[in-house]
């Protein structure tokens, strides 16, 4: 240390000026070592001050010290009789600690105890400052706070941290921060350091970091992303050939397409994702632009689109044998397809012309339609559009649009005599397939008058929907990613279409398929369907023949437990091998449950003149007036046919959810002890037409007052 002039004496440890009888001279090896100990360079004729002196005796007095290797004990030196080695590490403010000599090029502020360390105001309520406080400041400002700095409470907010106001009014006051400079000693910089890293520690715990791979589990890749983890690294192999995504100081390629993914399959807002990635907002929305960009050219197009798959491709691996064997040829396999236009959500636009063209009347909302294509597997060969809402945009316009323009040549890619499978909704480009020699299937309507289908088109409409629903479950599937089942906002909608067509690539590339079906068990229940599909109704026919419909009087009610005895015990395989399907047997438990009443009775109807025979009355589950009158006819090893008068009761391949309701209760709840009913949430709401009973009282016996 430099000295003032030659007879002055400063301590070598705390750099004070001593007074004569303060002076402690560092004359021994031991006192000597354990002052080098601290980094510190002693040179003849050096000085300790009293206090340095004292705080050297308490520490020695619990720690032995381990010299340095440079001090040796001299057999000249007397040893001292009080000698205890000094401690490794301090253990409270009274004990020795080396001076505050290496400067570090940091702001800091708040040495005073009397002064808050943000407004300056004196105070007798100031609140100190607690450490991670202290520590928190310094990672987001740079500015450190001294240990035992003091600030008023208003400059807190509730987790104790500094408000706003606070942290733009830190300033750097202290005059232990010389020319931009704080001096540290050993201890200080340990903590310091040691405070950071929890910090950090705790930061890489909460923070979502697509870039680590060990920081996120498979299923939180699979929550966030829609993928597994294998998918997503897979998925950003694609950037190591590739600089089209810059990567930033804030982000890195996988976080844009972290990003990306978790705002679709999530439906979080910017501002949401900007908070969990700990990324600016606007630099969300870059990394977000910039992934959808990337994708679009270098992953969409080899996954999704009637160019990334052959004709031939589909019918071998794309196609299920239940479809060939239903609509097909053993001989020339067609292309089967499944079309269907979906539905995106916008909001409502200031620009009026826009405004009517994207305002669907069907889903009375504005809208935007994309035209999905898949296979009978599920497998999305490709999606076009999005098309306007308007009357001018029907699916059979939208449709005949994309024939004629020929989009992602798919004239070229169609043959004759392959099969589009459509709803009713085609019926106007029914014409134009079959000038092109395309082949198409479709359910049948209902004429006008006509209140059920007969037996032929209940028949041949079941055939349909064997294969069409598959096309409504892929879109099920897509809306899964939440940003496309959201209300999306106008400014997206020049990306609605790469948004539906990546999230369909990754169903093909990620995604099983939705139905493959099986060679063998497809042909059977083909077959099965093929043949019941021929048959009349015979228990329709009996029916009217003998006027069982207006015959009430002759049906009398009476509960399940007292009839029905010979009705034959079934499985739910025997159940679903009935209804050929599974979707009449999932609604077999809601019917079930509105038809038992509050004491648990389940009525039917039988009439003593016809056995074998009972009938029932189901409520609509669309239609509070409507309820459908159906007859089962059976045998105590088998159900022998069914007939209801719903739209579809009279078809034979498979049966109406009406009569598998009965069935299912009949053949196998029962049986079972206990019918698991569905949730009524009646109870939590209010019924505004239930209204008590006002009493007037002027009829009471207490009205008089005088009374």
């Amino acid at each position: 240390m430099p000295g003032t002039g030659p007879k002055s004496f400063q301590c070598v440890a705390c750099g004070k000026r001593t007074r004569p009888k303060e002076r402690r001279f560092v004359n021994t090896d031991v006192y000597k070592g354990f002052i080098q100990h601290l980094t510190i360079e002693v040179a003849a004729n050096d000085v300790t001050c009293q206090t340095c002196f004292v705080k050297y005796k308490r520490s020695a007095k619990t720690v032995k010290p381990k010299l340095c290797e440079n001090v040796t004990d001299s057999e000249d030196t007397p040893k001292d009789p009080n000698y205890v080695p000094p401690p490794k590490k301090p253990r409270n403010d009274n004990q020795f600690k080396s001076p505050q000599n290496i400067p570090l090029p940091i702001l800091s502020s708040g040495n005073s105890h009397s002064t808050c360390c943000i407004c300056k105001k004196r105070g007798s309520k100031l609140m100190t400052v607690s450490i991670d406080c202290r520590t928190r400041l310094f990672v987001e400002k740079g500015h450190l706070l001294l240990a035992g700095s003091r600030c008023c409470c208003k400059h807190l907010d509730s987790d104790k941290y500094f408000n706003e106001e606070a942290l733009c009014s830190v300033t750097d006051n202290s005059t232990n921060s010389q020319e931009g400079s704080t001096y540290f000693n050993k201890t200080d910089i340990s903590s310091l350091i040691a405070n950071i890293r929890a910090i950090a520690v705790r930061n890489e715990r909460y923070r979502i970091d697509f870039d680590n791979n060990h920081s996120l589990t498979d299923a939180d890749y699979q929550n966030l992303t829609g993928i597994t983890k294998a998918d997503f690294n897979d998925l950003c192999l694609l950037l190591s050939s590739s600089t089209s995504i810059r990567c930033t100081k804030n982000r890195t390629s996988r976080t844009c397409i972290a990003l990306l993914l978790v705002k679709l399959r999530t439906g979080m807002s910017n501002r949401l994702l900007s908070t969990l990635f700990n990324i600016g907002k606007s630099s969300v929305r870059r990394a977000i632009m910039s992934a959808r960009q990337f994708l679009s050219v270098n992953f969409t197009p080899r996954n999704v689109g009637f160019q990334h798959v052959t004709r031939d491709d589909v019918i071998e691996h794309h196609t299920r044998p239940l479809a060939q064997e239903l609509f097909g040829t053993m001989i020339n396999k067609p292309a089967i397809l499944v079309v269907d236009g979906t539905y995106i959500y916008i909001e409502k636009s200031n620009n009026f012309q826009f405004q009517r063209r994207s305002y669907s009347i069907h889903k009375n909302r504005p809208l935007v339609k994309p035209m999905v294509i898949v296979t009978t597997t599920g497998y999305i060969v490709s999606i076009l559009g999005p098309y306007h809402a308007d009357s001018k945009n029907n699916d059979a316009s939208i449709l005949k649009h994309n024939i004629k323009t020929n989009m992602e040549n798919m004239k070229d890619w169609l043959q004759t005599d392959d099969l589009l499978v459509v709803d009713r909704g085609f019926r106007d480009s029914l014409e134009f397939l079959s000038e092109l020699g395309i082949k198409y299937q479709m359910p049948t309507f209902l004429q006008k008058g006509q209140k059920q289908h007969t037996t032929e088109e209940a028949n041949a409409s079941r055939l349909v929907t064997k294969i069409r629903w598959i096309v409504e479950s892929v879109n099920g599937r897509l809306k899964q990613w939440r940003y496309l089942q959201n209300v999306m906002p106008n400014t997206q909608i020049p990306a609605i279409g790469d948004y539906v067509r990546l999230v369909a690539a990754l169903c093909n590339r990620y995604r099983t398929p939705l139905n493959t079906g099986t060679t063998e068990g497809d042909q059977l229940v083909a077959a099965k369907m093929k043949v019941l599909a021929s048959k009349g109704n015979a228990l329709q026919q009996r029916v009217q023949e003998e006027n069982l419909d207006t015959r009430n009087h002759s049906w009398k009610s009476i509960d399940v437990a007292d009839a029905v005895d010979q009705f034959p015990s079934m499985s739910e395989e025997d159940i679903r091998n009935l209804t050929i399907g599974v979707y009449q047997v999932k609604l077999a438990r809601s019917y079930t449950s509105e038809h038992l009443s509050e004491d648990g009775d389940y009525t039917i109807m039988v009439n003593d003149e016809v056995n074998g025979m009972l009938r029932a009355r189901i409520q609509s589950r669309h239609t509070s007036a409507k309820k459908y009158l159906l007859w089962i006819e059976y045998s105590p090893a088998v159900v022998l046919g069914w007939f209801c008068q719903c739209k579809t009761g009279a078809r034979v391949v498979g049966t109406c959810a009406h009569v598998s309701a009965v069935v299912w209760y009949l053949g196998y709840a029962r049986h079972v002890g206990s019918v698991r009913g569905v949730k009524d949430w009646s109870a939590f709401l209010e019924d505004a037409a239930k209204v008590p009973e006002l009493v007037d009282g002027s009829d009471s016996d207490n009205s008089d007052p005088e009374e």
